[in-house]
């Protein structure tokens, strides 16, 4: 499957489900999940959320993840039989915009950091909207690319680099921010949002997580910094890290609705 500029792997999305387990442990709140409860997870992934939901809805519950990278689905599924959830776990290649489901099914389903990658967003929460069942909650996770921020003495170097980063890596920079709208627009009640946020004091681990590596050279690239800008970018985050004093953050919107 050809890869997409903003795509991650395995080894990117331990680390970040690492950095973001009370964000995931929210949105398992907000899903109000019983024991017994059928769930779907869409953009599962390697399987990070779909071991600890099917440990909530309980050996009589059901949980399904769905994905189209079927790399990443050969890791979900390994780790199903490893945590001894393979009879229950289910993980299907399927294109999200078209779940191979019948309608009113599942009683709550969740979705995070997909819709940063989405074309078509608004298709993708119809399909969990319909598979959803009446009163069930709907949940997504996602980034705003465009609060993205450094500490650094080069604010307008920095916002180019962040519009660049946000515009051009993945297909939805922007797709916090879209949710509330998207959300109403489909129809959902009860709508609400909560801004969650994080911050990174270790540069690497920050060049690493916001894939500064790639992003660096293709600003110079497409002509957004020159190769003199660039050099003074690195230098002061390089100083701030030297001296620690290092900082940059970014913030997540989780919106909620029922069918």
């Amino acid at each position: 499957m050809p890869k997409h500029s903003g795509y991650v792997d395995e080894a990117y999305l331990k680390a970040a489900a690492e950095l973001l387990c009370s964000f995931k442990q929210r949105t398992y709140e907000r899903m109000q999940i019983h024991s017994g409860d059928s769930v779907l997870d869409v953009g599962c992934g390697a399987g990070a959320d779909t071991i600890p939901l099917q440990s909530l809805v309980g050996p009589f519950g059901r949980v399904v993840g769905v994905d189209y990278d079927r790399e990443m689905l050969s890791h979900a599924r390994v780790g199903a039989e490893t945590s001894g959830y393979g009879e229950h776990l289910l993980h299907i290649c399927s294109d999200a915009m078209n779940l191979p489901m019948l309608s009113n099914i599942f009683d709550s389903c969740r979705s995070e950091r997909l819709f940063q990658h989405l074309i078509y967003p608004n298709l993708v929460l119809g399909e969990m909207l319909r598979v959803t069942k009446p009163g069930g909650q709907v949940v997504v996770l996602d980034t705003d690319h465009g609060t993205w921020s450094v500490d650094t003495p080069y604010k307008d170097i920095e916002r180019r680099i962040t519009r660049f980063k946000s515009e051009n890596f993945g297909n939805n920079g922007y797709a916090g921010r879209q949710l509330y709208r998207l959300f109403r627009q489909a129809g959902l009640k009860e709508v609400s949002c909560e801004i969650v946020s994080g911050y990174f004091t270790d540069y690497e681990l920050a060049r690493f997580m916001f894939m500064l590596d790639e992003v660096e050279p293709a600003v110079v690239k497409a002509g957004v910094v020159s190769e003199e800008e660039l050099a003074l970018w690195r230098t002061s985050l390089e100083a701030a890290a030297r001296e620690g004093y290092f900082f940059c953050s970014e913030s997540m919107v989780l919106a909620v609705g029922k069918k």
